[in-house]
């Protein structure tokens, strides 16, 4: 039986590399309940095991109107021309670029990830650190998702050194702006760039000890979780609902709709843990419900504690607090990204100076990101959580990274530019 095309991506090699001397390439897979599709070079998508398609020339991607599961994406890579990538598997990935370091495979150089899947949402990109500067489109929409195509590698490389070196709080993150080998042949020097930026959470998983990154938000943490601090917030995914509780110093215990009860230790945001989400595996007796909540309010945690609003949402003990009163705290977007003195105990906040980049820095006249459709932040790289967020009411203009905030289906063309490489002469 055929399979319906739902939709196109068109794969746009914007990089103007020499293609004698380099190679643009693209695996892709689809996750269906019981097989993986991958992606062939005609563009659709079989049972049989896909390896790398060259796109130098670019390519039509078919996607198919099938089942999926949500694991599907399309990667990136560029290499030497003396190089054959690995088969990209949907089950091992890659390591954190540019590091030849396990668990996973190492890429031979630069990549980056673009998810899609059928009648589904639509985001570049899935990894944290910025590799490619990709952007796409879709049809009968305005906005551009991601790096704007006219802005290069070098150009996004300088706008980085320059922000780091200005903001407030940027110094400790200039050292994510990667430029060197790290060992030798390793990774592929494409026109002499190693790699753009490394995200905190992949460079402190490489080096612990990174000075000025770890234990970032240790005093956040700690003034959090002092014993006595309530949260009143409302929770708008998973058990939709008002949430409210008090910490005893190693823990919040939050009453949720219906009695649900949960629990938020602060060994979960300890350390380096600031720059991820905690998440850990169903408890025994836990009910789904109990679950799914825990995991969103650790998620809203995770992206307050991101944006330097996490403060904002506390009141001490004895102090009375109104319904929603954290939500609305965390969700007050001129608080985002700044180093204002926090609501709680008045001292200036802690925010991640590279989230902040991707969502806010503009250089050279113009974005770096394209901007949401409420022209209010930029449409950056997705941070796997740090999007819209999960409590309070919410804009979907506001939306974050660049993820639609619709799914893209039948007959929804997307056009998908892998930006300049240089700068134009």
């Amino acid at each position: 039986m055929s399979i319906t095309t739902l939709n196109t991506i068109t794969l746009k090699n914007m990089t103007a590399l020499d293609t004698s001397k380099y190679t643009v390439w693209v695996a892709g897979f689809i996750q269906q309940p019981d097989v993986y599709l991958y992606l062939n070079t005609d563009g659709n998508f079989t049972s049989d095991a896909g390896n790398y398609i060259n796109i130098n020339n670019g390519l039509t991607v078919n996607v198919p109107d099938v089942t999926n599961l949500g694991n599907n994406r399309l990667v990136f890579l560029v290499t030497e021309n003396t190089t054959t990538p690995p088969a990209l598997s949907p089950t091992v990935g890659y390591t954190a670029y540019p590091f030849n370091a396990a668990p996973g495979v190492c890429p031979p150089g630069p990549y980056d990830i673009f998810e899609f899947g059928p009648n589904a949402q639509y985001d570049v990109s899935a990894v944290d650190s910025f590799g490619l500067n990709l952007s796409f489109t879709v049809s009968n929409d305005n906005l551009v998702y991601g790096a704007v195509p006219a802005i290069s590698r070098p150009e996004i490389g300088e706008a980085f050194a320059s922000f780091t070196g200005s903001d407030p709080l940027g110094s400790a993150f200039t050292q994510l702006l990667y430029t060197s080998p790290t060992g030798t042949g390793y990774p592929d020097s494409i026109m002499g760039q190693f790699s753009a930026i490394v995200s905190p959470k992949d460079w402190l998983a490489i080096n612990p000890g990174a000075n000025g990154l770890n234990g970032y938000w240790a005093d956040t943490i700690s003034a959090f979780f002092t014993q006595g601090n309530q949260l009143n917030l409302y929770l708008n995914a998973a058990t939709v609902g008002n949430y409210s509780g008090t910490s005893d110093g190693t823990k919040y215990v939050l009453t949720g709709p219906g009695g649900i009860t949960v629990n938020i230790p602060a060994i979960d945001f300890a350390g380096n843990q600031g720059f991820m989400q905690a998440v850990r595996g169903i408890n025994p007796g836990e009910n789904q419900n109990e679950y799914d909540a825990f995991n969103q309010i650790e998620a809203a945690i995770f992206q307050a504690i991101s944006r330097g609003v996490l403060l904002d949402g506390v009141v001490a003990k004895g102090g009375s607090i109104s319904e929603s009163y954290t939500s609305t705290a965390w969700t007050n977007i001129e608080n985002w990204y700044t180093n204002h003195k926090n609501a709680y105990n008045q001292n200036p906040s802690v925010y991640d100076a590279y989230a902040k980049f991707f969502h806010c820095a503009r250089n050279h006249g113009g974005i770096i990101m394209g901007l949401n459709s409420a022209q209010t932040l930029g449409m950056a790289y997705g941070f796997s959580l740090d999007e819209n967020p999960n409590v309070g009411s919410w804009s979907a203009g506001n939306n974050i990274p660049s993820k639609t905030n619709y799914s893209v289906g039948s007959g929804q063309d997307v056009i998908l530019t892998i930006g300049r490489w240089f700068q134009a002469l």
